[in-house]
């Protein structure tokens, strides 16, 4: 029998779920498919089948992505996906990958993104990691801020957080390029308002920051372990997630992670790779970045609405072949974009330059530079000038950053 892919219906949901599971290498609980079969969309859940087995799977979701100027562009969020081991080489994933994007295309959805388990993978199927994130490591014992935060932390529920962080998160998300909205169903597993089968409890800490107005500006979701060496505590604060509406509530913030008894060290995954607080400190070497990994992966489908959905930091143009393996983003193209606004059309003018989809995709929201990429040897320059004109365009105020797993 061929293997066949297509969407799966809800029957199917916990042979798809077992799938996942081993291609993840983590079983899912008893009861996780019934679960989770209410946080997926049917129409947008690939299954690929080989004599009635589920043996791949891929699905994805709506939502909007923050990209320079800011503006918000409604994308496909892909995710989930798995090949089993018995059925790897055999054109599973492109197949399933392929069905997907053209969906999006249909759905009119401009862009995919997805955050990749394993880097040589989706750069074939014109995805380019266009976000980094960061990991800091923070010597809480010798972290003093130049200013102290004004202002109070309270230590909450996560009940009480669940209500109050979504429309701070949303504020931030707005203005912050790289930031994708979050569903409900995101908030209530993420702060532990459902149980989901299988999950280990809540060790997590909630604090919210209100200015001295009494204006709420900040939430803090965290962890603690606890360590004592030679009775001297040296225990550990890992902050899962910091979010500041002004920096009044980022500065509080911060220093109450420093500042919590026991604590000798603090570690923050997550991150942006440019963080504000080592030029809070006195000292810079009491942070140092311990980690930086490619997060956001970005997927040009219709190039024209792409581009003038986002903003330019300065004014100019530029024509730009872009070669796309699987068609979807072929094409010439002539982009005029200022910090007001972009245009961008289908051209018959000579290129100025030649980029593949996936150079566009790290390119898109100014988290890398053309220049880079062309020293690297990925953009063709055809007419001189236009790498410089078109670096300075793609360059972002505001260095992108996303802080959510999907």
């Amino acid at each position: 029998m061929e293997l066949e892919v297509r969407t799966i219906d809800a029957s199917e949901i916990g042979d798809w779920v077992d799938c996942m599971g081993v291609g993840f290498l983590r079983p899912r609980a008893e009861g996780f498919a019934e679960f989770y079969l209410e946080q997926v969309e049917l129409g947008r859940t690939w299954g690929a089948f080989d004599s009635g087995n589920v043996v791949g799977t891929l699905r994805s979701f709506a939502t909007t992505l923050t990209v320079p100027g800011p503006e918000q562009v409604e994308v496909a969020a892909l995710t989930n996906v798995t090949v089993a081991p018995t059925h790897r080489r055999r054109g599973i994933l492109t197949d399933m990958i392929r069905a997907d994007l053209a969906a999006s295309v249909e759905r009119s959805e401009s862009l995919s993104i997805l955050i990749a388990s394993e880097y040589p993978i989706y750069g074939r199927f014109g995805y380019g990691p266009a976000v980094d994130t960061a990991v800091y490591t923070v010597d809480a014992t010798s972290a003093h801020l130049r200013r102290g935060g004004t202002g109070s932390v309270e230590l909450v529920a996560l009940a009480t957080l669940r209500k109050e962080a979504p429309a701070l998160y949303d504020e931030v998300r707005v203005r912050q390029p790289g930031w994708i909205g979050r569903a409900d169903h995101h908030w209530d597993t993420m702060l532990h308002q459902v149980e989901v089968p299988g999950a280990e409890p809540s060790k997590a800490y909630a604090a919210l920051y209100r200015s001295e107005s009494g204006q709420l500006e900040g939430y803090l979701l965290y962890e603690a372990e606890a360590k004592w060496q030679d009775w001297r505590p040296c225990s550990t604060l890992k902050v899962d997630e910091l979010v500041a509406v002004t920096p009044e509530a980022y500065r509080r913030l911060w220093q109450y992670c420093t500042e919590v008894d026991l604590v000798t060290t603090v570690n923050a995954a997550d991150r942006p790779v440019v963080e504000p607080l080592e030029w809070m400190l006195t000292e810079r070497r009491a942070m140092r970045q311990s980690g930086r990994y490619d997060f956001l992966w970005v997927r040009p489908l219709d190039v024209c609405a792409a581009l003038s959905a986002r903003r330019y930091l300065v004014e100019s143009g530029v024509v730009m072949e872009v070669t796309d393996d699987l068609r979807f983003a072929d094409g010439r193209y002539l982009l005029e974009g200022s910090p007001r606004g972009a245009a961008c059309s289908r051209t018959s003018q000579p290129a100025e330059l030649v980029v593949g989809v996936d150079v566009l995709g790290a390119l898109y929201l100014g988290g890398v530079s053309l220049r880079s990429l062309a020293d690297a040897g990925r953009v063709e320059v055809v007419v001189p000038g236009a790498l410089e004109r078109a670096d300075l365009m793609f360059r972002s105020a505001v260095a992108p950053w996303c802080s959510t797993w999907f």
